[in-house]
């Protein structure tokens, strides 16, 4: 439909737009107006998508309310249907008691009427009853006794035969004769489940005990059965103490037929997966695992018909409420008496905490290497600026020394005798002074070195080793009585080289600390040692070792000080006493550590001193 004209004047201020109304002179302007009316829209848009949203979330809320209801109602027909199928159950087990009992009257009935027919036949059968039994009449003495109940009383025939039951010591604790007579009389029938007894010999029994009164033809007479349960009772509380011990386990402990159905669900598993036993009893096992792990439950179940057991199974489980946790699963099978297998018991243990434990642990592992990384990386810049210092001191710093002691040797060699006495002696001192530092710089680059060589180890005849070192040092022993023994020194594993020095060491301080003594006495030896807890080294652990030592009768040093013996600089004597750089230990000692082994040190003042290392044995072949 087209609009109706438009009567006056149109002009751009004032033009009229179809389906708006014309603007009044003075109000808003035409733009204003569009704009809002394109702000309304917007807000009309905005509420249409906001009414959408609540829209699809109701119809979502809908959908899960309506499969919720679905849910319940499918529980409530399976509830309904295992109602009806105990329903029947029961009227099936109803009928089944019903004939087992007409049958039983039957039995009974057929069983009298042997009796009656033959004496004989029932005197078989009383005296070959394996539960105990007597007879009693209507005055409650015994007039039979079969041999079972004899037997397990202790008692001769004899000696029960015209007694009552009260008069026989295992029933004394029995309520009285009298009374039980008068109960029999009146309802026909007594019974005790577990009665405790004691036999004659003293052993304790715990008893069924069954009386009937019944007419045997010629009046009134009372069978007393007697049943030992002592084993059944044992059995059952066996069994009890085990449903005890499920109970109050920290682990959950399932029980699952062959077809994966939860028979049993102890108070653990409640905690663990959230669900009650009457939740799982009767519940797939499936149930509890995720839909990812549904083949290991599968293959569980094959080797559990097998007869194989499953232990400490690591995998994951499913709470009710939907989280999954990690866990250790141990399986075995439920054998019936004649040993077949009838089902499966499972063992669940939560093992999250363990788990975080050990991702912890791989994590710390991991920063270590990453730091073990750096140190090495550093170690190995601080070896080269060692190797570098190393350089200085055996150029840059012997050069110094060599001039001091060729130029103080000049002097003395060409100016000596202008001088006076004690310049002479300044320049001797001089030069003994170079020599020692020289020395002291020796030993400090070698003591440096000690812990960058490559060790080269293979077997060595430490006697052989000892007597070359101590012929490399006859010259030390010239113009003195020194008496040196070596006993039988097994073989070692090590690098010959730095071992000799070991020895060279050790024997060069006992010869210079023995110089006092008239006669020097040095001992070296081996013996074999148990070895401490504190001290065991390596993945191998041995229960003997080795022991090497060098024994004098020298100085000696107050124990006190043993702590600074293997020091660098650390001297327990006076140079002006003993010459020396206070080095050589400290090189003995890093070698033994190098080595795997230890070194120590036992002595006394003036009573000599004796130091122990021990080392690698020879590996066998």
């Amino acid at each position: 439909m087209k609009p109706a004209p438009i009567a006056g004047p149109v002009n751009s201020k004032n033009a009229l737009i179809p389906g708006l109304e014309p603007l009044p002179v003075g109000g808003p302007s035409l733009d204003t107006r569009i704009e809002e009316a394109e702000a309304r829209t917007e807000r009309a848009e905005v509420r249409t998508e906001e009414a959408e949203t609540r829209t699809e979330r109701a119809e979502a809320r809908t959908a899960h309310a309506e499969t919720r209801i679905e849910q319940a109602e499918t529980r409530s027909e399976q509830a309904k249907t295992r109602t009806e199928q105990a329903k029947a159950r029961t009227e099936q087990a109803e009928r089944r008691t019903e004939q087992a009992e007409t049958r039983s009257e039957q039995a009974e009935t057929r069983s009298e009427q042997a009796v009656r027919d033959s004496e004989v036949s029932y005197r078989r059968l009383f005296e070959a009853a394996k539960d105990g039994i007597f007879i009693l009449d209507d005055r409650g003495r015994i007039n039979d006794v079969n041999p079972f109940l004899a037997e397990l009383l202790g008692f001769s025939r004899d000696e029960m035969l015209g007694k009552t039951v009260g008069e026989l010591s295992p029933f004394k604790d029995i309520e009285d004769n009298q009374a039980m007579l008068e109960r029999l009389q009146r309802t026909g029938f007594v019974r005790y489940d577990d009665l405790p007894l004691q036999a004659r010999d003293g052993r304790k029994m715990e008893v069924e005990f069954v009386s009937n009164v019944y007419d045997d033809g010629g009046g009134k007479v009372i069978q007393c059965n007697i049943r030992d349960i002592t084993e059944r009772k044992k059995e059952e509380m066996a069994s009890l103490r085990l449903a005890a011990i499920v109970e109050s386990s920290d682990d959950a402990i399932i029980g699952k037929d062959l077809r994966g159905f939860v028979t049993s669900w102890n108070a653990a598993a409640e905690r663990e997966f959230g669900y009650t036993a009457s939740e799982m009893v009767g519940q797939s096992i499936t149930r509890l695992i995720p839909a990812e792990r549904q083949q290991e439950e599968m293959k569980i179940h094959e080797q559990v018909a097998r007869g194989e057991n499953v232990r400490h199974f690591e995998t994951m489980r499913l709470r009710k409420d939907g989280s999954i946790f990690n866990v250790s699963v141990t399986v075995s099978a439920i054998k019936d008496s004649a040993g077949k297998i009838i089902g499966a018991s499972k063992v669940v243990r939560d093992i999250t905490t363990r788990k975080k434990a050990e991702e912890t642990i791989h994590r710390l592992n991991a920063e270590l290497e990453q730091r073990v990384t750096e140190r090495t990386a550093e170690l190995e810049a601080a070896n080269k600026e060692l190797e570098s210092f190393s350089y200085s001191v055996s150029h840059d710093l012997r050069a110094p020394l060599r001039a001091v002691d060729g130029f103080s040797q000049a002097v003395l060699e060409d100016y000596g005798p202008q001088l006076p006495e004690e310049g002479r002696r300044c320049l001797q001192t001089i030069r003994e002074g170079a020599h020692r530092m020289g020395t002291l710089i020796d030993d400090l680059l070698t003591l440096s070195r000690l812990g960058r060589l490559p060790l080269s180890k293979r077997a060595v005849e430490t006697g052989d080793l000892v007597r070359a070192v101590l012929e490399d040092l006859s010259p030390q022993r010239e113009g003195r009585q020194i008496e040196v023994s070596v006993g039988e020194l097994p073989v070692c594993r090590g690098d010959a080289v730095l071992l000799k020095q070991v020895w060279i060491n050790l024997l060069s301080n006992a010869f210079k600390y023995t110089r006092r003594r008239e006669k020097a006495l040095i001992e070296v030896g081996c013996k074999r040692e148990p070895i401490a807890a504190e001290d065991q080294r390596g993945p191998e652990k041995k229960t003997n070792e080795n022991v090497y030592f060098v024994r004098d009768n020298g100085t000696g040093f107050d124990m006190r000080y043993a702590d600074k013996l293997f020091g660098v600089f650390q001297r327990l004597h006076r140079e002006d006493e003993y010459e020396g750089t206070g080095v050589g230990l400290a090189i003995v000692q890093r070698i033994v550590h190098r080595h795997g082994g230890r070194v120590w040190a036992e002595a006394g003042l003036d009573r000599g001193a004796t130091f122990y290392f021990t080392l690698e044995e020879k590996s066998k072949p």
